[in-house]
């Protein structure tokens, strides 16, 4: 437009037209006034009007061609084929009204291969707002790329950056390879290099780290100079500032981390808390969740390890496993609600559903509800000779097995539940998880069970009667804790008592055979004298073959016993005669009916010790056995 105005003064020659209805004035300054009697000192032509223009030649363009020899800057409007104003420099008539620039409100009539906004050298394109950079496009030589208010505002040798929105990358000098999307992402970074972030604030403190990654905002947001970190979720690793090598996927995961280094999050709140603890893995909702600066734990499991801070080497997998633990370590929990009565146990396992480890170094496996545990083969326990050590042989065996006291009972789990204080689980919403309809079920089918075995207590009082070391009784560590048995324990103390059985057998046997011997040996003298002395002795060499007498049963016995006999059908007299092991009669039981009889004796009726029994029909010995009393 200034064009327009400098060509003004050609309409000085209007002063030189004489026209009698002007008031024109030509003061001794120089200067001309239309419309006033006191032009500017500073125009040779003022022109003052509040109701008329100024009205310029008006013409076709074939009669502003027409015009011979044209001044420069002559100013014509032309009517057509384009009008407007036009003015001749000297060559050509050039539209004033016409622009060849980018219009500020819109241009039409643009071709895409020669029409553009930017450079034709080798400089970068700048956007400025009030004067700051708001974007920057640059060379070969740069690579660098931002748009939005002051980003990469201070970049000075960085180059193949990209920052995208208000202040990203805004204090970069030096940093190279940069990917900043979002306000004041990377804000901080100086000369860190190779990271990317997208979110608003994210890495936002990020001075000098490097190969970190922030995606969602607040992500890595206090992060100075740790590394290696991926933070993918609104406020991930958002306190992070020296750790390294973290991995945090999900909303707030890793949230308080500060210089824990080599941890995995994944889920919502997942290690929320952690500041300093290293190499854990958390993957599910608020896994680990309290966790602060304890290290290589492992959890698996929405809440899983929920509670623990300073406990280490755990690994928890499943819904709400190991829930309780706080300082416990070493310990092991696969399977949904799988827990800790306490929470400062160390090297215990719990296995399946519900299962519950009440002290340290225990192996828990299911709960109350399972009526079955096994496999193909028997547990195997260790059993090499080359590592026992203080080898004795003084296992008791009937001394022990006589004082055991077998029953029949059934559980009662809510009276176990009580004394376990099982932590109550609780929803969303803090109300205590029900247990399923199959879970119920199966719990009342356990305590319908009848079970055999023996009380835990009594085991234990038994054995410390008798001053036996018995490693069967799991005793109670604590008051949350059950008394249990290790049934398998029992097989040491029965072989030994079968081995006093078998030696006690094997000694009735042999005083079976001497008194045997001594009886023969009685019966061949009562014939040589009955022989000598001419007398007969009926039915001496006649066999009752139907006559018979078995071992008492049990044998031995404390309290009572069974003798089972048998006698012809034809028979004068019979009696079962008891002796002492010197062979004096105790007792002598007459019997008249004939067929198969029990005779019982009650240990009432005879001191501890070793006898005879015989049977005799119609005065001839059909057998004798040996029974043992034992009080």
């Amino acid at each position: 437009m200034k064009k327009l105005y400098s060509v003004l003064i050609v309409l000085t020659a209007l002063i030189m037209s004489g026209n009698s209805f002007s008031q024109n004035t030509f003061p001794s300054t120089g200067s001309a006034g239309i419309g006033t009697a006191t032009p500017n000192a500073s125009s040779i032509l003022e022109m003052v009007s509040t109701s008329k223009g100024m009205l310029v030649p008006r013409m076709n363009k074939t009669q502003r061609d027409a015009i011979a020899a044209p001044a420069i800057g002559l100013l014509i409007y032309q009517t057509n084929s384009k009008p407007g104003f036009y003015y001749y420099d000297g060559s050509v008539w050039t539209a004033v009204t016409h622009s060849t620039g980018w219009s500020l409100t819109g241009n039409s009539g643009t071709n895409p291969a020669t029409n553009f906004i930017g450079t034709t050298d080798a400089q970068p394109l700048v956007f400025k707002i009030n004067n700051q950079q708001a974007g920057y496009l640059g060379t070969s030589a740069t690579t660098n790329t931002a748009f939005g208010y002051q980003t990469l505002n201070a970049n000075t040798s960085g180059v193949s950056n990209t920052a995208n929105s208000y202040q990203a990358l805004f204090t970069n000098t030096s940093g190279s390879y940069n990917s900043a999307n979002g306000v004041q992402a990377l804000y901080a970074n100086t000369n860190g290099h190779d990271n990317t972030a997208n979110g608003f604030w994210s890495l936002f403190s990020n001075t000098i780290g490097y190969y970190n990654t922030a995606t969602g905002g607040y992500s890595l947001y206090t992060n100075s100079d740790g590394t290696g970190n991926t933070a993918n979720g609104i406020s991930a690793l958002r306190f992070n500032t020296h750790g390294s090598d973290n991995t945090a996927i999900g909303a707030n995961t890793l949230f308080y981390n500060t210089t824990g280094y080599s941890n995995l999050a994944a889920g919502t709140n997942a290690l929320f808390n952690n500041t300093t603890g290293n190499n854990n893995v958390a993957v599910g909702d608020s896994a680990l969740y309290e966790d602060s600066y304890a290290s290589n734990n492992v959890a698996v499991g929405s809440k899983a390890l929920y509670n623990n801070s300073s406990g280490e080497f755990n690994t928890a997998s499943g819904y709400y496993a190991l829930l309780g633990n706080l300082g416990g370590s070493y310990n092991t929990a696969i399977g949904a609600w799988t827990d800790a009565s306490n929470y400062g146990y160390t090297n215990s396992t719990a296995i399946g559903a519900n299962s519950l480890m009440t002290a340290s170094n225990q192996v828990r496996i299911g709960d109350a509800s399972v009526l079955s545990i096994g496999g193909y083969k028997a547990w195997t326990n260790l059993s090499d000779g080359r590592v026992k050590k203080n080898i004795k042989q003084n296992v008791p065996g009937l001394a022990f097995i006589n004082l055991l006291k077998p029953i029949t009972y059934n559980l009662d789990l809510n009276e176990a539940d009580k004394i376990l204080q099982r932590p109550v689980i609780k929803d969303k919403n803090g109300k205590p998880v029900q247990p399923s309809p199959e879970a119920l079920t199966a719990r009342k089918v356990q305590q319908q069970v009848v079970c055999t075995g023996f009380i835990a207590q009594d085991v234990e009082a038994s054995a410390k009667k008798i001053g036996y070391d018995f490693d069967g009784v799991d005793a109670a560590k604590n008051s949350k804790d059950l008394y249990g048995l290790r049934y398998s324990e029992f097989v040491v103390p029965l072989v030994k008592a079968v081995q006093e059985l078998s030696k006690q057998n094997d000694s009735l046997k042999q005083n079976n055979i001497s008194q045997q011997q001594q009886i023969d040996e009685l019966k061949s003298m009562v014939q040589m004298l009955a022989n000598k002395s001419g007398v007969t002795l009926p039915l001496n060499n006649i066999t009752i073959s139907s006559a018979a007498l078995e071992q008492n049963t049990p044998n031995p016995f404390n309290h009572s016993t069974s003798i089972h006999y048998n006698l012809p059908s034809k028979f004068s007299s019979a009696q079962i005669v008891i002796t002492d092991y010197s062979g004096k009669t105790l007792k002598q039981i007459n019997i008249s009916t004939a067929g198969k009889g029990i005779l019982n004796i009650d240990a009432g009726e005879l001191s501890s010790g070793t006898y005879n029994y015989s049977l005799i029909v119609d005065g001839k010995l059909i057998d004798t056995k040996k029974m043992v009393l034992t009080k």
